[in-house]
């Protein structure tokens, strides 16, 4: 016999031993125990139906909202007769249809009495504008009491006599933006399916019906029982909550009615009696749609008195009894080892576990699932150890490759666009200046095109050699691009600069790149270099450039540092080279005539 049928032969025996030593006490407490539990449960009943009627209510009162709200809409009931803006609203209209649960919608025009609508099946499509309302026609007086009213929202179940169709349908009213109101638009749903699936809980003995303030019946599984159209009808006329029951608790009813409403949270109970029979009444309101809750539950159907014959107190006993004996055999064989288990798995989500025994006491079913369950974590770990390791590996060489210039084995322009980010952040924060050293390669087009791209790719390997020969290990070196490179020097200064420039030019003036006819190719530099504290990460480029373009125009194979006095210097110069250029066009324009 396994171990879940030897528990549940277990279970058997104590809960029928228990059950035959407490039978007979039961039942003379079994009124009190009623009374007790129903006072509990009836809250909870009311609270949980008035959720579940709520939840979707509201979702079509939000998307009605929505809609009341449109600018289309609005634009459109506010001068009725334009057929592009009945055309645009017509579009909305039909947008939302598809959002609404039941799928259709309806609006009414105050100016002109147009009702638009169209359902699930768009049996309407083009057509959708079905009648027109009229306020001596009792079946559209709703319409024009609900602009009466003013009530921005309103929830009533009525039968349309022109669609032929009843449903609970949700109104709005329209309004634009200096509060006029313009019409009435929202949904309806299907009542027979709502009162099936939202309203009736299913539960034998227990009833959900909902009522206005007048008591009106608005909802209840039994249709003949609903005042349809309560909205249109005078105090007199509508269908009371009082019918079902005695004048008295009908009275305690809208009591609890009142004082619900002061507080929405609150749920009253109160005993009453229909057709004979003692129900517990459960009052709630519902503040969104302005309505009542009343669930009445039949305690002699959802608790009968036959079911209990024993006393409470040796029921309690034995029942304490056998679930402590059932709890401790149980503890012992399965819980126990289940909840190191647990705690194993907790730990191995974490990463913590890596499969070691988790030395606990189990047999059978149980000591098999430990047992594969520890082959199973040693194989996770392990394999995700390695995923892990190679992940980082492959990781580590993509980056490395993504910001490498092959050809020199510097870095390439991405990679010290971002490592000079970051030092220029650095160096704001710890105001410490970092130097930037911009490096041309002179003539570097006549080197390929004189003597082929195989000797200038020799020469730019060189002058990599050249700047790693500079550089700390804290320093970085680039290829910018092309003939041109990028030295970072950090916690420089003017004369560490100076130095590395110098050595820069006179390193370079002695390598000698051999070409093919055996000719030996002289290099020199070009440089541009610049001091700064700031975290602009192109001013710091731009310097750098500056003072590069001072050192080709003073003849290349030299250095200049940027100044303000050489900033000022390239400004001139760009405002010599433009009037030059201007008064080239003007001798042209001259010769010209």
């Amino acid at each position: 016999m396994n171990l879940k049928s030897r528990l549940s032969l277990l279970a058997v025996v104590l809960i029928l031993a228990s059950a035959a030593a407490v039978w007979i006490s039961v039942q003379t407490l079994a009124e009190r125990i009623i009374t007790e539990w129903a006072l509990r449960y009836v809250e909870k009943q009311v609270l949980y139906d008035k959720e579940r009627v709520l939840q979707p209510l509201l979702r079509e009162i939000v998307l009605a909202r929505q809609l009341s709200s449109s600018p289309v809409l609005i634009e459109w009931l506010e001068d009725p007769d334009n057929i592009l803006a009945e055309y645009r609203g017509l579009m909305e209209l039909e947008r939302y249809r598809e959002s609404f649960t039941d799928s259709n919608y309806f609006l009414g025009i105050l100016r002109n009495g147009h009702y638009y609508y169209n359902n699930a099946e768009n049996e309407f499509a083009g057509d959708q504008m079905r009648y027109q309302l009229n306020a001596s026609e009792p079946a559209d007086r709703w319409f024009f009491d609900l602009i009466e009213q003013n009530r921005d929202l309103h929830i009533n179940v009525n039968p349309d006599a022109h669609l032929g169709v009843t449903k609970l349908w949700v109104d709005v009213l329209l309004r634009n933006p200096s509060g006029e109101v313009l019409g009435v638009a929202g949904t309806g749903l299907n009542l027979s399916s709502f009162l099936n699936d939202i309203v009736d809980s299913g539960e034998e003995g227990i009833t959900s019906l909902f009522v206005n303030h007048q008591g009106a019946i608005q909802l209840y599984r039994d249709q003949s029982m609903i005042d349809f159209a309560s909205l249109t009808k005078s105090d007199n006329e509508q269908s009371r909550l009082s019918v079902m029951m005695p004048g008295e608790d009908y009275t305690q009813l809208k009591q609890a009615m009142a004082q619900v409403k002061e507080d929405p949270q609150e749920v009253i109970s109160r005993f009453v009696t229909l057709d004979g029979k003692r129900y517990l009444a459960g009052v709630a309101y519902l503040p969104d749609i302005d309505w009542y809750e009343v669930t009445l539950m039949d305690l002699h159907r959802l608790l009968p008195l036959s079911r209990f014959n024993s006393i409470l107190m040796i029921f309690g006993i034995s029942l304490l009894i056998t679930v402590l004996v059932f709890h401790i055999v149980l503890g012992r064989v399965v819980l126990e080892p289940l909840q190191a288990l647990d705690r194993a798995i907790r730990r191995f989500r974490k990463g913590e576990y890596t499969g070691e025994p988790l030395n606990v006491r189990a047999s059978g079913e149980v000591a098999r699932l430990v047992e594969e369950f520890e082959k199973m974590s040693r194989e996770v770990y392990e394999a995700r150890t390695n995923l892990e390791q190679k992940v980082q590996e492959r990781t580590e060489a993509l980056n490395q490759l993504s910001q490498t210039d092959p050809l020199t084995g510097l870095l390439n322009r991405r990679g010290m666009d971002q490592r000079l980010r970051e030092e220029l952040k650095r160096s704001a924060r710890e105001g410490r200046p970092l130097g930037i050293i911009w490096i041309d390669l002179d003539l570097f087009k006549e080197i390929n095109d004189r003597y082929g791209h195989a000797v200038g790719d020799e020469a730019l390997v060189v002058v990599a050699t050249v700047l790693r020969s500079v550089l700390r290990e804290y320093d970085a070196a680039s290829r910018w691009g092309g003939d041109e490179f990028l030295i970072m020097i950090r916690d420089a200064d003017r004369g560490l600069v100076e130095h590395i420039c110098e050595r820069l030019l006179r390193v370079i003036r002695g390598q000698v790149v051999r070409t093919p006819c055996g000719a030996s190719l002289s290099m020199t530099f070009s440089i541009g270099a610049s001091l700064t504290h700031t975290e602009d990460h192109e001013e710091v480029l731009r310097q750098a450039d500056a003072a590069l373009y001072a050192a080709k125009q003073d003849g290349r194979n030299g250095y200049r540092l940027y100044t303000e006095v050489l900033e000022t210097q390239s400004i001139l110069e760009v405002v010599d080279q433009t009037e030059d250029l201007a008064e080239a066009g003007i001798k042209i324009r001259h010769s010209a005539d």
